[in-house]
C-alpha cells in the first residue's frame, strides 16, 4: 500500500517537472527578440492596506519570470496618501528594478520607449 502510494507521488512529481520543463522550452522559443524591457504596472490609489503585499508580489513575479530581458516593477500613484506613499518608497528602495512614478511620468517614460 505504501509503495503504491509512494509511486503515485513519484509520478506526479515527474509529470510536474516535465510539464514544467516543456514551459520552459516553449518561453525560450517564443521570447521577444530584441531589447525590449518588460515593465508590471501596479496601481495603487488613495489609502491602500494591501499596497505592501501587491507590490511584493508583483517583485516576486518578475523574479521569477526571469528570462534574460530587463524587466521593471513600476508602482503608479494615482493620488496614494501619506502613509501608503512612504510604504511604497521603502519598498522602491528595497527593489533595484522597482520605480514610484505618477500618470505623467509614465506617459514620458513610455514615450522615451516608444521613439
Amino acid at each position: 500500500m505504501l509503495e503504491t502510494i509512494s509511486a503515485i507521488i513519484c509520478v506526479l512529481f515527474i509529470i510536474i517537472g516535465l510539464v514544467e520543463v516543456f514551459r520552459s522550452i516553449v518561453l525560450f522559443v517564443l521570447r521577444p527578440k530584441g531589447e525590449d524591457t518588460a515593465m508590471t504596472i501596479v496601481p495603487i490609489c488613495g489609502h491602500n492596506e494591501e499596497a505592501e503585499y501587491l507590490l511584493r508580489s508583483a517583485a516576486a513575479r518578475v523574479k521569477w519570470a526571469d528570462n534574460g530581458r530587463e524587466r521593471r516593477v513600476i508602482c503608479l500613484d494615482c493620488g496614494m496618501d501619506l502613509e501608503t506613499r512612504m510604504i511604497c518608497e521603502k519598498l522602491v528602495h528595497s527593489y533595484g528594478f522597482m520605480e514610484l512614478c505618477t500618470m505623467e511620468e509614465l506617459q514620458g517614460m513610455l514615450r522615451d520607449q516608444c521613439f
